[in-house]
């Protein structure tokens, strides 16, 4: 098993889909990811945000640009003043998924 190079149907950019995230996605039965992260977690807000009639910026998500790539990406994170802020891609590596 290795690595696969997606595209996401919704930015239309290259993403990885990890051998753990291929791992835990057969273990739940689902098919491969059809968007990258970032997508699929703004999609989520979206939805949770319409089923709780909430708007995102209620929930605290806001807009953050990745410290280690310098990709923008949706957060729900509260940061404090000199912290940074990782996309998903860069945090697994920092954490070694």
């Amino acid at each position: 098993m290795e690595d696969i190079k997606l595209i996401c149907k919704e930015c239309r950019e290259e993403f990885t889909y990890t051998i753990w995230e291929q791992k835990f996605f057969e273990k739940k039965g689902w098919s491969p990811p059809l968007r990258c992260v970032i997508c699929r977690r703004k999609k989520k807000l979206l939805r949770i945000a319409l089923e709780d009639g909430v708007s995102i910026k209620e929930q605290g998500a806001h807009s953050a640009v990745c410290a280690g790539c310098g990709k923008d990406f949706l957060s729900l994170l509260e940061v404090r003043e000199g912290e940074k802020e990782y996309c998903p891609e860069c945090w697994k590596e920092i954490k070694g998924f």
